[in-house]
């Protein structure tokens, strides 16, 4: 999947997202009213039902499940490592409750301070990792994570510093992949280690800044890999100016 196509489908997932997560009620409101069921006693509860308890959810999860699809697609036409699509699933599921956190806002919910104390690193990380993405690589300029083994290695250590950091902070990470793969002990196991793995992220200190100082590396990292090829393209013209002298 170029880039171009990439950034078009998670733009749909993102209209998706937010036509579920905050139009969606006034859809079942319409409907509820159109239908007359008012008119009998009990009758509105099984639309009401059927719309938020299932449709609605499962609205937001397609857009979920479309971001995640066309972000392995990406990976994928890029001939990037494949250990960057359980990477990138992973900070895709341990963000996966935030995005319905900020749908509160257009209902008056919501208050800065919530969105500071729900505000999972992972977030930060996918939201960053996906931008970088939507960068056109197949046109031959860049080289996705650049050419540098050096860069390379401080991305993926910024990257796997993300991936552990999400595990920790995400309480019942485990239920999903127990649940898919038919095995609770994966579960107990995830529970069991997450406290000393918050222990080792954030060294001991309780505190969220360590985690912030290495999205900031992998955000300098990121944008480190796309800057050999831009330095040498503009070098060009001060070199042909300097050759005719």
């Amino acid at each position: 999947m170029f880039a171009g196509r990439y950034l078009w489908w998670m733009l749909i997932a993102v209209a998706i997202f937010l036509f579920f997560s905050m139009c969606f009620d006034y859809v079942t409101w319409a409907i509820v009213a159109m239908s007359g069921c008012a008119e009998i006693a009990g009758s509105c509860g099984p639309i009401v039902l059927a719309m938020s308890g299932a449709m609605k959810p499962s609205g937001i999860g397609l857009a979920g499940a479309i971001m995640v699809i066309c972000t392995f697609a990406r990976l994928h036409y890029l001939s990037v490592n494949w250990l960057w699509a359980p990477v990138a699933l992973v900070w895709f599921s341990a963000s996966a409750a935030f995005p319905g956190i900020l749908a509160g806002g257009w209902t008056g919910q919501l208050r800065p301070e919530m969105v500071v104390e729900s505000l999972p690193v992972a977030f930060l990380f996918v939201t960053v990792f996906c931008a970088y993405l939507f960068i056109a690589f197949e046109e031959g300029r860049m080289v996705s994570f650049g050419q540098r083994a050096w860069l390379r290695t401080v991305i993926w250590i910024a990257a796997g510093y993300g991936v552990l950091a999400a595990i920790a902070e995400t309480p019942g990470f485990g239920a999903l992949p127990a649940r898919m793969l038919g095995m609770p002990w994966i579960a107990s196991t995830i529970a069991a280690f997450q406290p000393l793995l918050a222990a080792v992220c954030d060294l001991g200190t309780g505190s969220m800044m360590p985690a912030y100082a290495m999205l900031a590396v992998f955000v300098a990292a990121l944008f480190a890999s796309l800057l050999p090829q831009d330095i040498a393209r503009r070098a060009v013209p001060f070199m042909l100016r300097g050759s005719r002298h």
